[in-house]
């Protein structure tokens, strides 16, 4: 290999190496945002159930994660899960998939009702419900910095509102708002959980694996409450001449039940690969990658609703949109350098407490080596000065 290919597959394996996952990331995101706006529009597909229909999505999620996790246990913590007692099992798992549950659902009804461009800007207010909670759950201090990001992003999520009066939704609106806030709270009671299991689950796959149960169970129940699938599936066989089951036959091996299922399915297959982009970015990538990447991908999403389904946006909305990131930024700034100097004073800690022990220990050494020189120098006079020190 010549020294300019050496050169060049160093400074891809250097500053590159992450590239192909990052497009993964935002590929498999747009995808999933596409999607979920095509199904569940009120004017694309409007599948009149799109709670049951994330319910597959998260059966899917856990499938795929029971399956990788037993197929390579060394490598994505299968043993760290099966070790859990059930006690610390569903102390995780309700909560985090309560809350997971309701981010996502929302997010799903939301884009019932508004555009998906309008969605991304409004739901890029979760920083403000992350600190909120992180406030009350003693994780952050307050401080006038992070108090300046939630005004800063306040102030351009009502810039966003004032933008979208002519098509604005109050229900949408507070759907996706009530997904923030949800959002926040899952991200913050995920980190508080966690943190306090010995071991920790060490993949994302892992995480999966613990709380899709709860988001599939508790999914289903909003679901069957909100929607009630039930009832259209009773009134059919009601009003069927057929016998019952000749009926529910006929409705499982129906065109509409296969779109269904399909539906499902792809869509938890894209939300499966998006987690395994963001999962190996977050092993691989630092983080100021994955804080830019996480504006952009954002970027990326409200550049799709204005071009792929014709979103507007007015100045305000620009404005508005431009305020959002440039606080969600300064806040994922703020977090990154925060972190630096608490990983620079814990380093500073660890080498003046090695310091202070390897300083004990020369001293140590010198006072036995002067000892031994004692000993060898004087003889018998050199046990009684060795006594005198230990006295001493």
């Amino acid at each position: 290999m010549s020294a300019t290919n050496r050169t060049a597959m160093s400074f891809y394996s250097e500053h590159c190496s992450y590239l192909p996952a990052m497009l993964g990331w935002f590929f498999f995101s747009a995808c999933l945002s596409i999607y979920n706006t095509k199904v569940f529009g009120d004017t694309h597909y409007a599948f009149p159930y799109p709670l049951f229909l994330t319910s597959i999505h998260f059966m899917i999620q856990w499938t795929v994660s029971v399956i990788i996790t037993d197929c390579f246990p060394q490598t994505f913590g299968r043993e760290v899960v099966v070790s859990l007692s059930w006690k610390d099992f569903l102390y995780i798992s309700i909560p985090c998939g309560l809350v997971t549950c309701l981010d996502i659902g929302l997010s799903n009804l939301a884009l019932v009702r508004i555009t998906l461009t309008f969605y991304t800007m409004v739901k890029a207010s979760t920083p403000i419900f992350v600190l909120i909670c992180a406030f009350l759950f003693g994780l952050e201090k307050v401080s006038w910095r992070l108090i300046l990001v939630v005004i800063i992003i306040s102030l351009g999520e009502f810039l966003t509102v004032c933008g979208e009066s002519v098509d604005f939704s109050m229900v949408g609106f507070l759907l996706v708002l009530g997904a923030s806030f949800f959002s926040g709270l899952r991200w913050t009671l995920v980190q508080l959980l966690l943190n306090k299991l010995v071991p920790h689950l060490p993949t994302a796959f892992s995480v999966m694996r613990v709380l899709s149960p709860s988001m599939v169970f508790f999914m289903v129940m909003l679901s069957v409450f909100i929607e009630q699938p039930q009832r259209n599936l009773f009134d059919q066989i009601a009003a069927a001449d057929d016998p019952w089951y000749s009926t529910l036959k006929e409705l499982i091996l129906s065109d509409e039940m296969w779109i269904t299922m399909g539906l499902g399915v792809g869509g938890g297959f894209l939300a499966v690969c998006m987690v395994f982009c963001e999962f190996w970015l977050i092993m691989r990538a630092s983080a100021v990658v994955l804080m830019m990447g996480g504006v952009l991908k954002e970027m990326f999403t409200i550049f799709l609703g204005v071009s792929f389904f014709g979103d507007s946006l007015n100045l305000i909305n620009m404005l508005g949109c431009t305020t959002v990131f440039s606080g969600v930024l300064l806040y994922k700034a703020m977090h990154y350098l925060q972190n630096k100097e608490m990983k620079l004073k814990y380093e500073e800690e660890l080498i003046a407490a090695d310091i202070e022990e390897e300083g004990f220990t020369i001293d140590r050494m010198e006072t036995e080596g002067f000892k031994r020189m004692k000993r060898d120098n004087f003889g018998n006079r050199g046990t009684i000065l060795e006594e005198n020190d230990e006295d001493e």
